[in-house]
């Protein structure tokens, strides 16, 4: 969450820094970026001021855009940061091994979630679920479910029987919900477990690629490695 401290700086993470935390600053020697003030009344403060104001990331040069109100002179000695853009969550760290479009589709969740598209995020984090399952042989011929390939993965050992249940849980029946059920909100928090295990899983799959291909080999599954040979 977007923080302002007494400068008028703004901390948050930054997408120009892949997640990173990075100060945000509304000025340098030459002045300020630029701003429209507004008359604005405030819960507390009454009649003050109500600042449009550009920031640049002192990291990467990125710029943003602060809605800041504040009573006197900005900073001031208080100040009300009603919104900043952009910003992200930090982004987790995948295995080097996660396959491209797999890596780009979880990446792609993450995006859809800083954007505020939550049911969007959620589709995206089964569907990495679910690409991960194909590549690594748990697609049948026969039309396996989505549901039988996590347990299989479970009875196979490659995930443990928590993380089925988190799969299930978190991911697979989330998603469900945005593609076959009735549109309706989605708590932000669901979908954050939905990254945190869909993240989880690729490290259960791909942290450890070699043995994990010994495991899929011995329970006759064909991994997408096998299949290019």
């Amino acid at each position: 969450m977007a923080e302002i401290n007494n400068e008028g700086s703004i901390r948050a993470r930054c997408p120009g820094c892949h997640g990173a935390l990075s100060s945000f600053e509304w000025r340098t020697q030459l002045g300020q970026f630029g701003v429209i003030t507004v008359s604005h009344k405030h819960r507390n403060w009454g009649e003050i001021n109500l600042d449009y104001r550009l920031f640049r990331c002192a990291g990467c040069g990125r710029g943003g855009l602060g809605v800041v109100a504040y009573p006197g002179q900005f900073p001031g000695a208080y100040r009300d940061l009603y919104s900043f853009f952009p910003e992200v969550h930090d982004r987790l760290k995948l295995p080097k091994t996660v396959p491209e479009g797999i890596g780009k589709e979880f990446r792609e969740g993450e995006t859809c979630l800083d954007s505020g598209a939550i049911r969007a995020a959620a589709g995206m984090f089964r569907s990495v679920l679910d690409k991960t399952l194909r590549a690594n042989g748990y697609k049948e011929k026969n039309g396996t479910t989505l549901e039988q390939q996590i347990d299989a993965a479970a009875k196979d050992g490659v995930i443990t029987e928590a993380r089925k249940r988190r799969a299930h849980d978190e991911i697979r029946v989330l998603g469900n919900d945005v593609l076959h059920d009735k549109w309706q909100p989605i708590p932000v928090e669901d979908v954050e477990a939905s990254r945190h295990y869909a993240q989880r899983i690729l490290e259960d799959f791909y942290d450890d690629r070699d043995s994990v291909l010994k495991l899929l080999r011995s329970a006759g599954r064909v991994p997408d490695e096998d299949k290019l040979e």
